[in-house]
């Protein structure tokens, strides 16, 4: 049976952020839950015994919900501690939990996923306060490090055409506080406003307003035929689950689709689980219609930007860290091959 090292696992499904192109924004389908901590405990025990996952999977506690909006997360912790598995978490930091040693005892990083950097762009997406979200990120960061987490802080900027101007600003703000800092262009990420994009069923303010803010929709017709034949979604190297313990078919689906849901672990066969998983019909459209060659390229660093110093070496000290496992050799060229990306 497959293993998975990554493993997204909605504890909320809501957030309170009020982006307009996500399904868990403004626009949202229905409002979800927060999994009981016995639910969440007898999942993970299960996709243990199945060898589902492992030791070294990294469970990543965010798919579209906020995770900080879970009153109980220190119980959530509590169970990934007992079970000795690490732990990641996404956040839009409106909200700083409760952080002590058993937070950052298997905590592996923290990703603050960011919609720019000022007022004016928080309040076209997010919606939050800027200089309240800044305090939290700090706030977090500190905490955590002052506990002894050696782990990374990075911040997932959204490029929106709007915010361009601001990718640098906020690149010194991670290089002040030593955070990694990824820009990457936004999407429409809301699959049937996205389905009614593609098939010009959308409302003409609706696409001049998309088209206003985001980048890569324009030829989104070519670049979907550019997809390989052959193509295979990325998505099935990734186990995603949301708060009622439902194995999701992809991270894309919106809850009222016929196929988001392959089935809920504690109650099926995690084999025929997967298998209707790489069976599903919309798989094979997105991924046949060159969709989904779309949708995992679009997400991309942009072109124009160029990394600080600072965020050079940052670089350089995530890819030693990963180097614990590697030949002498592979070290080496490992190392050379940063050192000439350093440059440009």
């Amino acid at each position: 049976m497959q293993s998975f090292k990554t493993v997204y696992f909605d504890i909320v499904g809501f957030c309170n952020a009020k982006c307009p192109y996500c399904h868990s924004g403004i626009h949202r389908i229905e409002r979800g839950n927060k999994i009981p901590v016995e639910l969440f405990e007898k999942t993970l025990m299960k996709l243990l015994d199945k060898n589902v996952i492992t030791k070294g999977t990294v469970i990543s506690l965010y798919s579209w919900g906020e995770p900080f909006l879970y009153n109980e997360i220190h119980n959530i912790i509590n169970c990934i501690n007992k079970l000795d598995l690490k732990y990641a978490v996404s956040t839009n930091a409106s909200q700083v939990p409760f952080i002590d040693k058993a937070f950052v005892k298997n905590l592996d990083h923290i990703v603050f996923s960011m919609p720019g950097f000022s007022q004016e762009s928080y309040s076209r997406i997010h919606g939050f306060d800027f200089e309240d979200i800044i305090h939290n990120i700090v706030t977090i960061v500190k905490d955590c490090r002052n506990l002894g987490f050696k782990g990374t802080f990075t911040i997932s900027y959204h490029v929106y055409k709007f915010n361009i101007e601001e990718i640098k600003k906020c690149e010194q703000f991670a290089d002040d506080h030593e955070i990694v800092f990824r820009p990457y262009y936004a999407i429409l990420n809301h699959w049937w406003m996205l389905q009614d994009f593609i098939n010009k069923r959308s409302p003409k303010e609706e696409v001049d307003k998309v088209l206003r803010d985001l980048f890569n929709l324009e030829d989104i017709e070519n670049k979907m035929k550019s997809s390989p034949k052959d193509y295979v979604c990325p998505q099935f190297n990734y186990l995603i689950i949301d708060e009622n313990a439902h194995m999701i078919t992809c991270c894309q689906l919106a809850r009222n689709h016929k196929e988001y849901s392959c089935g809920t672990i504690l109650d099926t066969d995690i084999e025929i689980i997967l298998n209707k998983r790489k069976n599903h019909l919309v798989c094979r459209e997105c991924m046949g219609s060159g969709l989904a060659y779309y949708l995992n390229n679009s997400m991309a660093m942009p072109d124009f930007y160029k990394r600080s110093a600072k965020q050079k070496i940052l670089a350089l000290k995530q890819r030693i860290k990963k180097t614990k496992d590697l030949s002498l050799g592979a070290v080496l060229n490992l190392l050379a091959k940063t050192l000439i990306c350093s440059r440009t």
